[in-house]
């Protein structure tokens, strides 16, 4: 793990689905996303699509993609800087699983989203909620 953000997937709170055909139309293959992404799971990298983050809400969901966003686009600028001589240096597994555990609660990942959504609302002077 790279950076702080992606703790918040640490363990079998992410996964990679291979087979992502393009948009979800069958119960069967929505089965198969939730049995890929397993009881514990957080956030998917659907491969040739994009990404996927779960929550208890929308805003707990909306949270863990900006994190899970931020961590894919960290992990490139780190690629890129390996690539030209810079030394990857990694979050320690106890940091990291300890950060998991701390910030895994779903009313404090609610609440963190709120000043995004603030923002978002500001910006749009309340247009979404037409």
């Amino acid at each position: 793990m790279l950076n702080q953000d992606v703790t918040y997937f640490y363990g079998s709170a992410q996964a990679v689905y291979p087979d992502f055909g393009g948009v979800v139309f069958t119960a069967e293959e929505g089965e198969r996303l939730a049995a890929a992404l397993g009881p514990k799971g957080k956030g998917m990298i659907l491969r040739n699509h994009g990404l996927l983050t779960v929550g208890s809400t929308v805003d707990e969901a909306a949270y863990l993609y900006t994190l899970m966003e931020r961590s894919c686009e960290v992990q490139l600028l780190v690629e890129a800087a390996a690539a030209n001589g810079v030394e990857k240096v990694f979050v320690p597994e106890e940091s990291a699983r300890y950060t998991f555990e701390m910030a895994s609660d779903p009313e404090a990942l609610y609440w963190e989203f709120q000043p995004d959504l603030e923002w978002e609302e500001h910006c749009s002077g309340g247009a979404h909620r037409l």
